[in-house]
């Protein structure tokens, strides 16, 4: 069972911390938040911000959630289609709770008008949300733990710069908050597909005591069908009677939010889309990186992006690997973007990126029967395909005849 007990919030120096006592199955310790001074959550925010970790905890391991303190009736009415929800998307890696031991409280606080705060991480996403509403946003949200792990500190202090920068450029509030609650959620949930819009919304309700409405930029549009933890169908059901959640940005492509950010001196000095944590702000090299410097280079301002290298290296666009449908999306989008810039060698590249990846998902093209063999657009694919791995041998060996004969030979034959 999931258990949450003992919810306790503390003053520390400068901030507040809000914690709990989590137990899940084969593993237990202390959650904790950590707020900055000022914000006073109150235990009504933190029993409807744990029970949104709890849901999920529990969905993601024996399907039994229990608390001791009484959660908002709005968030435990919308639990049932949030279960539905999930385990339709992901009905062999979560399960609905069968058994909730968790009471209502009789009367919530009403919804508190006015304040907006929105959730951002100086990616394309957050920073084309606050483009489009600057002048509805009270207050700008990150939370460390998050994208960033705790421990890479020097990351951590790179990011908290570039933020109050651009916080102070905007003249919108920064409110940081650090958190530990990965530790949890990634004994339960794919934190990229299932757990991070909740947890987003979980720290919206610890901070309900002083705003109403808590804006979560969106990763996908509306065209997109597949599931994402963050979603048009699911976001707005973390709401409760005093905290209302809300989706935006579905209505545009990733292409066109980057293109939009093109006219923004703020993004141009601090746009931050980089996963990797290798130290640098954006690392210039892994797949969001990679994507985000094709639609600028594309639209011809790559070079006024402070944050990323003036230009880009086709064999790292070559080098993109596919994992899921979340990622063809943006390529099939960067894909498009060229074909509409006739820019020809970025969309060979990037045809054939695509190709691998339905290639091996057995997404084949259809077969063209009066041919009596495969079509000319799935041999073309396979072609593509064998020359991008041809391509890819040949820049091992290029490298490998750099290194001096012994090294050679050693990785050769696996050797460190």
């Amino acid at each position: 069972m999931v258990s949450i007990t003992h919810i306790s919030i503390n003053k520390d120096v400068d901030e507040t911390v809000v914690s709990a006592l989590i137990k899940l199955p084969g593993f237990e310790d202390r959650a904790w938040f950590r707020i900055p001074a000022g914000q006073f959550p109150d235990h009504e925010a933190a029993a409807d911000a744990f029970f949104v970790l709890g849901l999920v905890l529990a969905m993601g391991t024996d399907g039994r959630l229990s608390m001791d303190v009484r959660v908002s009736k709005r968030l435990i009415y919308n639990a049932d289609a949030i279960q539905s929800i999930i385990v339709g998307w992901y009905p062999k890696r979560v399960r609905r709770i069968d058994h909730v031991d968790v009471a209502a409280r009789d009367v919530d606080k009403p919804l508190i008008q006015g304040k907006k705060i929105s959730c951002f991480t100086g990616g394309v996403d957050s920073f084309d949300t606050l483009v489009r509403n600057r002048h509805d946003i009270d207050a700008l949200l990150y939370v460390h733990g998050y994208d960033v792990p705790l421990h890479r500190t020097e990351i951590r202090e790179a990011t908290s710069k570039h933020l109050k920068e651009v916080a102070q450029e905007t003249g919108i509030e920064l409110l940081e908050v650090s958190t530990n609650i990965r530790v949890f959620l990634n004994r339960a949930a794919t934190w990229s597909v299932i757990a991070h819009g909740p947890a987003l919304a979980a720290v919206g309700h610890l901070l309900s005591t002083r705003f109403g409405t808590l804006v979560i930029p969106a990763s996908h549009t509306f065209a997109d069908k597949y599931a994402w933890g963050s979603h048009p169908l699911l976001d707005h059901l973390w709401s409760s009677y005093r905290l209302s959640v809300v989706h935006d940005g579905a209505g545009s492509t990733r292409v066109q939010k980057t293109r939009r950010l093109a006219q923004e001196p703020t993004a141009r000095d601090h746009l931050r889309v980089c996963w990797q944590n290798t130290g640098k702000y954006n690392c210039g090299r892994c797949s969001k990186c990679v994507r985000t410097m094709i639609a600028l280079e594309l639209a011809g301002v790559l070079a006024d992006f402070k944050t990323f290298d003036s230009h880009i290296n086709l064999d790292d666009v070559r080098e993109l690997k596919l994992t899921n449908m979340s990622g063809r999306s943006f390529v099939k989008e960067n894909l498009d973007f060229a074909t509409e810039q006739g820019h020809l060698e970025i969309k060979e590249v990037l045809q054939a990126v695509i190709d691998e990846f339905d290639q091996s998902r057995g997404a084949v093209a259809p077969q063209n029967v009066a041919n009596g063999g495969a079509s000319v657009a799935t041999e073309q694919s396979q072609l593509r395909a064998v020359e991008k791995r041809i391509a890819g041998l040949e820049r091992k060996v290029d490298k490998l005849e750099r290194l001096w004969p012994v090294r050679a030979w050693r990785k050769l034959r696996g050797r460190s």
